[in-house]
């Protein structure tokens, strides 16, 4: 394990601390809060650097912690995020919605992940911590807030779902 952070320092992390940190884990986060259906993921992990490096001083101890303390922060943001649109939405006959533009590539692709995201948040988050950064039980129960036997349900209820998606794909393709 790397130290990044001065241990025991009184002050907490330095600057220069913190933009290793950053450096090291904003891409990670960005591809974390995109999987967790954060509509701009940068914007999210910009905003949770900010708030963490507004209260640095409070970080100390191994790199590790700091970015298990990130991830986090990262899968709050989303769910804040995504209660705040849920209000909006219910708002929306207010104001003009514009069209979306699908992007184009692979159609199993853009499936998998429309098959995700149609996942209720927290089974999201659990399969995406547990199989996108490859966390263990542990560590994804941390991430989310929960107990451990919880991490493992939602990651069991999520991939059943996904299960029945893919077999749905399957019969109407006529594959097995």
């Amino acid at each position: 394990m790397s130290t990044l952070l001065p241990l025991g320092a009184r002050d907490g992390m330095d600057e220069d601390a913190f933009a290793r940190l950053f450096f090291a884990h904003a891409a990670r986060l960005v591809r974390l809060a995109g999987f967790l259906g954060a509509a701009d993921p940068e914007d999210v992990v910009q905003e949770v650097c900010c708030n963490v490096l507004g209260g640095r001083a409070r970080l100390r101890g191994e790199e590790s912690d700091a970015a298990r303390y990130l991830t986090r922060s990262v899968v709050n943001e989303v769910r804040d995020r995504h209660r705040r649109h849920r209000v909006a939405a219910g708002k929306a006959h207010l104001v003009q919605q514009d069209q979306v533009v699908v992007p184009s590539g692979s159609e199993d692709r853009l499936g998998v992940r429309e098959a995700v995201a149609a996942l209720p948040p927290r089974q999201r988050e659990a399969v995406v911590l547990r199989f996108w950064l490859d966390l263990s039980y542990e560590e994804v129960a941390a991430a989310m807030g929960v107990r451990t036997g919880t991490a493992k349900s939602q990651v069991s209820r999520a991939l059943e779902a996904l299960r029945s998606w893919s077999a749905e794909i399957d019969d109407e393709r006529g594959t097995s």
